[in-house]
């Protein structure tokens, strides 16, 4: 008598073993692998993130360079006034000849109500301005003030005879010029003397 052997029933082209999913299970497909790439939102994200540094950056080194222009025309000017102050001194120290225009007591002559133009600067200019009346020397310089040491401070030596007298000039230099398309005023008192025999 022959017997029949039932063998069991294996899946198709698996060579008898059951067919597995993606995640190793018998027919079920696992989750997607997670490092498989970036998703649309977080490329967005990176995006956003990088364009905002950019333009940091950017606006950083834009405000650099405004602020190295600033300073530039800073020093310019401030260099120019000093130029002149040194200039008004060095008229001072000279010995005294009115024709020619030199010595203490040429300087409200030559100097009181002059303009002078700052170089390289955008309007730049410099603006003297004289104090010959004792009675009339601003605070600031110290007035009432005598200005030709004859004891008292009571004496207008504006005028050009007068003018000869003066030992000690007040004076007021206003600096003007504009920067980054805003106007800036620096104001400096000075008291010139002879501070050389």
């Amino acid at each position: 008598m022959n017997t029949v052997r039932h063998h069991p029933r294996s899946s198709s082209n698996t060579g008898g073993r059951p067919h597995l999913g993606l995640d190793g299970q018998d027919g079920k497909q696992g989750p997607a692998n997670p490092e498989s790439g970036l998703s649309l939102v977080e490329v967005a994200v990176s995006m956003g993130i990088f364009t905002t540094l950019i333009l940091s950056v950017f606006m950083t080194l834009l405000r650099g360079m405004e602020h190295r222009e600033q300073s530039f025309d800073a020093f310019r000017a401030i260099s120019a006034l000093r130029d002149i102050v040194a200039d008004i001194q060095e008229t001072a120290n000279l010995p005294q000849d009115l024709t020619a225009g030199v010595g203490i007591g040429a300087i409200y002559l030559k100097y009181n109500g002059q303009t002078f133009a700052v170089p390289d600067v955008q309007s730049g200019q410099i603006i003297v301005a004289c104090y010959p009346n004792e009675t009339a020397v601003p605070a600031i310089l110290g007035g009432p003030q005598d200005l030709n040491f004859d004891g008292d401070a009571n004496d207008n030596l504006g005028n050009a005879s007068l003018g000869t007298d003066l030992k000690l000039v007040p004076m007021t230099l206003t600096l003007g010029y504009t920067s980054d398309n805003v106007a800036r005023t620096m104001v400096t008192h000075r008291l010139i003397t002879k501070s050389t025999d």
